[in-house]
């Protein structure tokens, strides 16, 4: 397995901004085969959720390689490696979900690094909260390119119901997250609205409006052989560590939900979905 570039010197000289296109929305949602296929373009490294970082540290989170920490991955080394030419490490971050503040010198400094131990240009963040975008825009020398994805509501539900939670709660869940994501997308007018079915169907026009987005070109690889790229991406499910390049959409939960159940969540949700499918630019 070989990276993308062995560089990690840090480019000296005046600075420019970091790219981080941001994945927002529900768990669950599409995010792992977005993140991935954003990875296989030769300008984008992809590493799962910042917010993550501390719990791979402690073992409750690997990477998609299989390695447990650090020391075990090549990826991961080289970003300490980067990271320690500035006196930080991965553990001297304060990135999680429990994060007070966000240090923007150390977060600045932990982006460089990793896009020096990839050889990229723009990072792929799926931490996925609202809350923690709002931090991260903050950041001074930071660039964010908002992406919002989301499924078909009972899609969703039924998602998480294979992960042995009720549907209620999902029902609820998705009408918030999706008015919350629309609404900050107001204040970020270049948020890109992508809907899970519609990435699968026709992933080159909705891969390329989020290229377009980041100011990069969409390369073929990204659609034929993002399985077969090396991906270090930090949590995610079961699908970062397929070897297939193969999209396919995901309709098990048509068997998954009974009847009443899929009567439910269309009935709660069918505004918010068809809402979201506008932003979307999905008629």
């Amino acid at each position: 397995m070989s990276l993308k570039t062995e560089n990690i010197q840090l480019k000296t000289g005046r600075e420019t901004p970091v790219k981080v296109i941001y994945l927002l929305g529900l768990g669950h949602s599409g995010t792992t085969l977005l993140g991935r296929l954003l990875n296989a373009h030769s300008q984008v490294v992809a590493t799962g959720g910042t917010k993550n970082i501390p719990l791979f540290l402690r073992g409750r989170k690997d990477c998609a390689c299989g390695a447990t920490q650090p020391a075990e991955c090549v990826f991961w080394s080289q970003v300490e490696t980067a990271l320690g030419q500035q006196g930080l490490s991965l553990a001297s971050l304060d990135v999680g979900y429990d994060a007070k503040a966000l240090d923007g010198d150390s977060l600045r400094a932990y982006f460089k690094a990793v896009l020096a131990a990839s050889g990229a240009r723009v990072i792929v963040d799926t931490s996925r909260r609202r809350g923690y975008f709002s931090s991260l825009a903050k950041v001074e020398g930071v660039e964010l390119v908002p992406v919002h994805i989301f499924k078909d509501p009972r899609a969703q539900c039924a998602s998480m119901r294979r992960k042995g939670r009720t549907i209620f709660p999902a029902i609820w869940n998705y009408r918030m997250r999706s008015r919350r994501v629309r609404a900050l997308g107001e204040a970020f007018p270049g948020m890109v609205h992508v809907s899970y079915e519609a990435l699968c169907r026709d992933p080159r026009a909705q891969l390329g409006r989020i290229m377009q987005a980041a100011g990069l070109e969409l390369e073929d690889t990204q659609l034929t052989q993002w399985g077969e790229t090396e991906v270090h991406i930090l949590g995610g499910n079961r699908q970062r560590r397929s070897r297939s390049s193969e999209i396919c959409l995901d309709e098990s939960w048509q068997q998954r939900l009974r009847g009443w159940e899929k009567t439910l969540i269309s009935a709660v949700n069918r505004s918010e979905h068809r809402r979201n499918l506008a932003a979307a630019g999905i008629r």
